[in-house]
């Protein structure tokens, strides 16, 4: 799930507002598929600069139930369309 604003097509601004934005779109397509961030199991974050790591795991730390979900997060990933984040996820449904 990238950082993109669904009403533009476009990536929002900055790290921060990427890696908000991109969780936004994951709750979204997990409510539609009867789930929650609350029933993640995975996730992959790719994210393409290292330097970037603290700000990701800092909004990840406002928006993850306790305990959170298993996670990989490899860095420095040539992503597309000027994305600095896109996380990929696996969920329970309810």
């Amino acid at each position: 799930m990238p950082g993109i604003d669904p009403a533009t097509g476009k990536p929002v601004s900055g790290i921060e507002a990427q890696t908000e934005q991109a969780l936004r779109n994951l709750a979204a397509v997990l409510e539609a598929a009867d789930s929650a961030l609350d029933q993640l199991v995975k996730l992959t974050i790719f994210y393409a600069h290292v330097e970037d790591f603290p700000v990701i795991n800092e909004v990840l730390g406002r928006h993850m139930p306790d305990p959170p979900p298993a996670r990989s997060a490899p860095a420095n990933v040539a992503l597309p369309h000027g994305l600095l984040i896109s996380i990929e996820a696996i969920a329970a449904t309810r």
